[in-house]
């Protein structure tokens, strides 16, 4: 089995959104310097030995400037995304096209990490999300409820969805999924076991290096805190226990490291 990252672009947002109380005026200093941070949009390919090829997140659809809302686009922006950054085109890259798809997870459905569905329309490339996640986004968008991170082109019923079910789950060989709810309701993280190392996904659980090994809550994108503790407890004994490579959900210098080489096994 190998894994080799996708590089899906980048936004640029404010760093109080995924750093609690980053920037946060004092009394001492009432006009504090605002922060800002590219957040790496990033994805993995698995090539599995018995079901080929696996993706974990699938980035933005190609389209977002038409389909993000213009709310959306003002805070989370897309600052880095190049005909190079589309999907089908990191697919290539690797040596694949979308056709060669077996199997779809996804972290979370929000809008830069489920909106590459938009590429398998019409096929029946099996799409597997947390059962929590799958009956948040359908809600908050016929509620119009969090409607700007879900958006109506991809949660849509015509995909092929499968639901994954509890706190953890073997979904292939040497994959492992894990509810690590805190961000979204219903988000997984997602462990890789190699012959020679393992791999640790922790989609937007943990945004940043600061969120996962300073142990400091995201700020504004939080939804569960007391969630999202347990989380991070669960992703360190997981990732202690295995010795795991820990990827995480947006971390540019993260990503950075673990593109020296094209893949791992």
């Amino acid at each position: 089995m190998k894994i080799r990252l996708l590089d899906f672009g980048a936004l640029t947002a404010d760093l109080g959104w995924t750093l609690e109380a980053a920037g946060v005026s004092t009394h001492s200093n009432s006009s504090p310097e605002t922060l800002r941070r590219d957040f790496q949009m990033l994805g993995a390919l698995i090539e599995h030995p018995k079901h080929g090829v696996i993706l974990y997140e699938i980035g933005p659809a190609p389209t977002w400037k038409d389909l993000w809302p213009e709310p959306v686009q003002e805070v989370f922006g897309i600052t880095r995304y190049e005909e190079e950054n589309r999907l089908d085109k990191q697919l290539e890259k690797a040596g694949y096209t979308v056709k060669d798809v077996s199997a779809i997870i996804i972290g979370h459905l929000h809008l830069d990490h489920a909106g590459g569905l938009e590429f398998f329309r019409g096929m029946d490339v099996p799409v597997y999300a947390h059962e929590e996640e799958i009956k948040y986004a359908f809600y908050a968008i016929a509620t119009k409820q969090d409607f700007g991170a879900y958006i109506p082109h991809y949660i849509d019923s015509a995909f092929n969805w499968k639901p994954v079910h509890g706190e953890e789950f073997e979904l292939f060989e040497g994959i492992t999924l894990y509810h690590t709810p805190g961000h979204t309701p219903g988000m997984i993280s997602m462990k890789v076991d190699l012959s020679n190392s393992s791999f640790l996904f922790t989609s937007d659980t943990m945004f940043f290096k600061e969120n996962f090994y300073d142990e400091t809550p995201p700020g504004w994108l939080i939804r569960d805190m007391a969630g999202w503790w347990k989380s991070l407890a669960k992703l360190k004994t997981i990732a202690s226990l295995n010795d795991s490579n820990v990827i995480l959900g947006h971390d540019g210098d993260v990503f950075a490291e673990y593109t020296q080489q094209p893949y791992y096994d």
